[in-house]
This record gives C-alpha cells, sequence and structure tokens, in this order.
C-alpha cells in the first residue's frame, strides 16, 4: 500500500498525471488551431488565384479581339494578293508591250483608286 502511495505522490507532484490528462486536449487544441490557420491560408490562395484569374480573363478577351481584327485584315490581304497574282498571270499571257498591256494599265488603275481611297 505504501508502494501505491508514494506512487501516486510521484504521479501528482510532478505533475506528470496532469500531463497525461491533459496533453490530449492541449495537443487537439494545437491541431485545431493549426487547421484554422492552414483554412486561411488556403482561403487566401484561392482568394488570389482568383484575382488572377480573372486579369488573365479580360486579358484573353482583350487578345481574341485583337485576334479577330487580325483575321480579318488577313482575309481582305489574301483576296488582294489573288486578285494581284490573277492580273500578273494574265500579264504574263498577254502578247503586247508591258506599257501597252491592258491588264497592267488596269492594274495601275486599280492602285491609283486603293492609294486615294486610304489617303481619304
Amino acid at each position: 500500500m505504501e508502494t501505491i502511495s508514494i506512487i501516486l505522490n510521484f504521479l501528482l507532484a510532478s505533475g506528470l498525471a496532469g500531463r497525461l490528462l491533459f496533453f490530449r486536449s492541449k495537443r487537439r487544441k494545437e491541431e485545431a488551431e493549426a487547421d484554422s490557420a492552414e483554412i486561411d491560408n488556403t482561403e487566401k490562395i484561392v482568394s488570389m488565384q482568383s484575382e488572377h484569374i480573372t486579369r488573365l480573363d479580360g486579358r484573353v478577351e482583350k487578345l481574341e479581339e485583337k485576334v479577330d481584327k487580325l483575321e480579318i485584315i488577313i482575309e481582305h490581304k489574301d483576296v488582294e494578293i489573288d486578285r494581284n497574282h490573277t492580273i500578273i498571270r494574265q500579264a504574263y499571257k498577254c502578247p503586247t508591250p508591258a506599257d501597252q498591256c491592258p491588264v497592267l494599265i488596269k492594274r495601275s488603275k486599280m492602285d491609283k483608286g486603293r492609294k486615294e481611297a486610304k489617303n481619304e
């Protein structure tokens, strides 16, 4: 019985019993605080990523508009190049000298008309 009393006095006096009894609740509290901090950090990261995505969406929309405009310009240029190729092919078939070739004369007039339209 005396040994039991000595053991109990040792456990209670050293605080070992208190540590054993309250260690789990302290550990749970620390884990809960760590989880809370981790959740806060995750929320901040998600918020930052959301803002970044919103900015990138705006940039993508602007770039899509520019691409659409460039596609239209390219289409017009392709039509113009095809027209010029046809004119040049016809000019090579023309038996008259270059300064009298009706195809080249017409091309010259068309080029002048385009230049005047751009200047206005």
